[in-house]
């Protein structure tokens, strides 16, 4: 028996790799313990040899067929037994069924396939036989042998117990027991175990080790432990006992024991195998581990988490290793383990999140730490860490001044919508505010604000500076409506005198902005006189719009007393300011007729260090002069239109200034030099709308200097070219005594024909008085059926060009597109500047660059408004740039840019594709440039030229640079979303770059969570997959957890 004991040791250390040994692997045993009891049962035989000189033929077969089965050749046997029944003949004799018998017993040591089926038929046949018993417990001993346990229990429960002998009983019971085993029918089998224990035998110590297992199976580590006790010196079981011991102790919680009975079976004397030391090891550490013993608990656990490998390092073996380092201090070695287990989405994973957070906080990683607070107040498993990760994450996105999606204002007002009566209310409302003064997201400011019901001094401070801040930003992106009632909120708490008068400055801003000049003239006369508007920096620039605005409604001597007023209060203000409303004055003395007091002011502009738009001051006193009570009046406005047209030879003020000394020339007879400079205008710019008028005093000319032929020559291009136009009849009374001289009646242009004008007059002026009043629908037929009946109409630029504008408002942009360029083609007029930047726009907006190029390069020779020619160059730089011909771009960006007199928001726009040029021309060191000087000015501008400036720095594998200067973006553009959307994906390739993919899926899963701009979306999508891939590529347990963000719990 020892050695059948020794074989069920060696199977069960086969089977170690699972820990406690199971039912299933138990079943590799069941042979060792089948060979245990022996063969099929032999009975004892009746072997009468009567050895005479002459047995019988049937006595030798008898005895041959015994002496066989005796020495277990089973085969010989059954033929002897099978000769000797045809011998014997009688069925119903002794020997005949014990012949019967004993043939069947053979079959079933042989196996045969009907070995079954003979016992069968012997027990139906003889069923008063003794051999029935033996026969039912051969056929059951012979399934338990071939482990057909479920056969070998019902065989088993055939057998009367009764009739069997202690031994014999004692035996089946334990085979029987140890088939429901198998079957797991652990209750019936630990009732027949539990007898085969209750004495010492054959089967105690087997009985003993199963019914354990049973117990411990079913909950009962205390009743197993006891049993493995028992037969922990019993020599078969000596090696295979202290494994399940210290299961037990630990099942039951006996954790002081397990701390003694474990740590001398880890040393290689105690003969276990290496799994079974990392089991016992495990199960020491867990020991102390629940003791909160982490000195003692860490050996053992990193012994157990060493020799682990695969499955084995579950999530919750690596939470205890992890945690154990956690509490020692080990924080870098603890996020390697807790991030296997901050995976599980349950209470565990979010424990071990939480803890991961702290270990980067004392790291001093708080972006990495802010993310695992993030995910851990987004799992609902545990409340109290909720509450606390989620404030620490709110204060974290805080210290880290910077808001990515879900930021530092949203996440403290979640934390005080989930737990209003948190002892950590007040703390974090105090954030809040600070958060609020610095994270310029205004608008959720103020709402948070506004649900904040007791308000003390420092909230109603707060509400006021937030709600002058969102204005003031609000103005600067152009939305000057919007702005409006931000500034109104200004006053709700008036805490601050400064603030509350500068809100009415800022409206005044806003109206001014958006041409309602009335409003914004008490806006600004309610600045100066609210309390603190005095002590203000704007009160000059107050002073100063309000002039503006009141010249602006041509209230001109309003305008004029609150100019003169400025200039004598704020000597000492912006000479540029001072300047221009020196200029202002002039112009409102000029409007007023005072010409001689106009030419001072202007002369006072000319003299001043920082005159600027000297063109136009020149210009406006030539006119001044012309008008006022000079004796000398027109000579000297002569000499003044001179010196610009020889000083500003490219002014926009060059065709006017030609045009009204040529006039002027006229009138002082001075009619060569007049004929000079009209030529002049039409050589130079022949598609100016001057060229008309000039014409007409070209003709007024040749008939005071007697040329009848170029007087006609002249009115025929009048009437071919202009045959339409109003101009056409001011020539014709001009040149008419000449025409009737010569006979030319005949051929009158339609200007100054009669025949049906008054008809079509009004037709036309029917279909524009629509247009003009905004009643499109209606105006748009009426236009088209006046083109129809006139198609050479006298207003057919002005029909297109309203009709165009018709167009638009009805979203027939190529309609409209078209009736534009029909102005355009018609010969230069009042409506083709308008109209050529109209269809220049149009043809930007739909993407035809090509088009919209050919319109603003005539933009450019015909645009007599200074706006429209810098418009121009624009829009020349930015088709040329998406028609990829950057050295066209280049040229206008950098006209625009270095032209001294373009206005500084037009510079920087000029700067911006600039630094749009150089990078795509990978010059990115001369991108940089421009970019740093535009992201200055704020606005959409700033949040491009940051947002640049962070892509630069990422090509340039710069990523710490980089991912620093995406934090300024989305911290101070955050109201930007196309710019801070931009932004957050390059962060994600930043983190790439960095190979932190841990932060790389954290910041990428928060904008899949937060953000729903399809865009967005699609490329961030892209990313995961890239993550994903390099995650695949390199495992790393630390990069599984970093990639976590905090995650809405309404959304979960």
């Amino acid at each position: 028996m020892q050695g059948v004991f020794s074989y069920v040791i060696e199977l069960h250390n086969s089977a170690m790799n699972s820990k406690l040994i199971t039912s299933r692997q138990i079943s590799t045993l069941t042979l060792a313990i089948a060979l245990s009891c022996g063969a099929i049962l032999v009975p004892a035989l009746e072997v009468k040899s009567q050895l005479t000189h002459e047995l019988e033929e049937k006595e030798r077969v008898w005895f041959k067929a015994n002496d066989a089965f005796k020495k277990m050749q089973f085969a010989l046997a059954m033929k002897n037994f099978g000769d000797f029944m045809e011998f014997d003949g009688d069925v119903k004799s002794e020997r005949f069924v014990e012949a019967v018998y004993l043939e069947s017993i053979c079959a079933l040591n042989l196996y045969h396939k009907d070995a079954e089926f003979r016992i069968d038929e012997f027990i139906t046949a003889y069923p008063e036989s003794p051999y029935v018993l033996e026969a039912l417990y051969a056929i059951a001993d012979h399934h338990y042998k071939r482990r057909h346990y479920g056969k070998a229990t019902e065989a088993f429960n055939k057998v009367d117990l009764r009739q069997l002998s202690t031994d014999k009983k004692r035996e089946l019971q334990f085979k029987r027991g140890h088939s429901f085993f198998e079957k797991e029918n652990f209750e019936a089998a630990r009732y027949d175990l539990f007898d085969v224990m209750k004495s010492k035998g054959t089967f105690h110590s087997a009985a003993t080790y199963y019914f354990s297992h049973i117990a411990y199976l079913n909950g009962n580590p205390k009743v197993a432990l006891d049993g493995f006790y028992d037969i922990a010196d019993d020599p078969d079981f000596v090696s295979v006992v202290p494994i399940y011991i210290a299961q037990s102790l630990h099942a039951s919680s006996q954790f002081t024991e397990l701390q003694s009975y474990g740590p001398p079976l880890l040393d290689e004397s105690a003969g276990l195998e290496d799994e079974e030391r990392v089991e016992i090891a495990r199960l020491v550490g867990d020991a102390f581990y629940k003791d909160q013993d982490f000195t003692n608990a860490s050996p053992y656990l990193e012994m157990a988490w060493e020799g682990t490998r695969g499955p084995g390092r579950k999530p919750e073996f690596a939470y205890e290793v992890g945690y154990t380092r956690y509490r020692m201090g080990a924080w870098r070695d603890a996020l390697d383990v807790l991030a296997l287990t901050a995976r599980e989405d349950n209470k565990l994973g979010q424990n071990a999140t939480y803890h991961m957070a702290d270990c980067y906080i004392q790291l001093g990683q708080k972006d990495k730490a802010r993310s695992a607070f993030g995910r851990a107040a987004s799992k609902e498993f545990d409340i109290e860490i909720m509450e606390d990760a989620l404030f620490s994450y709110a204060k974290l996105a805080f210290e880290l001044s910077y808001n990515p999606l879900d930021d530092a204002i949203t996440a403290f007002q979640r934390y005080l919508d989930k737990y209003p009566n948190s002892i950590r209310r007040d703390e974090a409302y105090k954030f809040l505010i600070e958060v609020y003064l610095v994270s310029r997201d205004y608008d959720r400011a103020l709402d948070a604000l506004d649900k904040i019901r007791d308000k003390d001094a420092t909230i109603q401070s707060s509400y006021q500076l937030l709600a002058y801040n969102r204005g003031v930003e609000l103005y600067q992106r152009g939305k000057y409506t919007a702005a409006i009632p931000y500034f109104d909120k200004v006053r709700t708490y008036p805490i601050d005198a400064q603030l509350a008068a500068e809100s009415f400055y800022w409206q005044g801003e806003c109206y001014f902005a958006s041409r309602d000049y009335t409003n914004a003239t008490m806006s600004y006369s309610k600045f100066s006189t609210a309390p603190g508007g005095y002590s203000s920096n704007f009160y000059p620039a107050a002073d100063y719009a309000r002039g503006y605005s009141l010249f602006k409604r041509k209230k001109y001597s309003d305008a004029l007393s609150a100019f003169r007023s400025y200039l004598d209060a704020h000597p000492e203000d912006s000479p540029k300011r001072l300047l221009d409303a020196e200029l202002r004055t002039a112009d409102c003395f000029y409007a007023k007729k005072e010409f001689d007091r106009a030419v001072t002011y202007y002369d006072k502009c000319l003299v001043n260090q920082h005159a600027a738009n000297i063109d136009y001051i020149l210009y406006q006193r030539a006119m001044s002069i012309s008008l006022s009570n000079n004796t000398d009046a027109l000579a000297t406005q002569i000499k003044v239109l001179d010196r610009l047209l020889e000083e500003y030879p490219n002014s926009r003020f060059i065709v006017d200034a030609l045009y009204e000394s040529a006039r002027t020339l006229i009138e002082l007879d001075e009619l060569d030099d007049a004929n000079t400079r009209l030529n002049e205008l039409l050589s130079s710019h022949p598609r100016n709308p001057r060229t008309k008028e000039a014409l007409v005093d070209l003709c007024l000319i040749g008939i005071k200097q007697n040329r009848p032929d170029d007087v006609l020559a002249t009115w025929d291009k009048i009437r071919t070219t202009y045959g339409n136009d109003p101009v056409a009849a001011d020539a014709y009374n001009i040149v008419e005594p000449l025409l009737i001289e010569r006979g030319l009646l005949d051929n009158l242009p339609p200007a100054v024909g009669l025949t049906g004008e008054d008809i079509e007059s009004r037709l036309y002026e029917a279909a524009v008085s629509l247009a003009l009043e905004g009643n499109y629908s209606k105006a748009l037929p009426r236009l088209e059926e006046y083109l129809r009946q006139y198609g050479n109409g006298n207003h057919l630029d002005e029909a297109h060009f309203y009709l165009a504008a018709c167009l638009t408002n009805a979203g027939d942009k190529t309609g409209a597109l078209l009736s534009y360029e029909r102005v355009i083609a018609l010969p230069p007029g009042d409506f083709t500047e308008t109209a050529a930047i109209a269809a220049a726009t149009l043809a930007w907006n739909e993407g035809d660059y090509p088009r919209a190029l050919t319109h603003y390069r005539l933009l450019a020779d015909i645009s007599s408004i200074q706006s429209n020619k810098l418009e121009s160059s624009i829009g020349q730089m930015r088709c040329y740039y998406l028609l990829d011909q950057p050295a066209q771009a280049f040229t206008f960006a950098n006209s625009v840019y270095t032209d001294p007199g373009t206005p500084e928001s037009i510079k920087r726009t000029a700067s911006l594709w600039l630094g749009r040029i150089h990078y795509d021309s990978n010059e990115l060191d001369q991108a940089l440039g421009f970019f740093e000087s535009t992201v200055k000015f704020g606005g959409n501008v700033g949040a491009e030229s940051q947002f640049m400036i962070s892509q630069i720095l990422f090509d340039k594998a710069e990523y710490e640079k980089s991912e620093k200067n995406i934090f300024t973006l989305v911290s101070d553009y955050s109201s930007y979303d196309e710019w801070k959307f931009k932004g957050f994906l390059l962060l994600v390739r930043t983190y790439i770059g960095l190979d932190d993919l841990f932060q790389a899926r954290a910041t990428a899963e928060s904008i899949l969570e937060n953000v729903n701009e399809e865009w967005v979306q699609n490329a961030c999508t892209d990313l995961m997959h890239e993550i994903e891939t390099l995650e695949k590529g390199e495992p790393n347990g630390t990069d599984l957890i970093e990639t976590g963000t905090l995650i809405d719990n309404d959304e979960k």
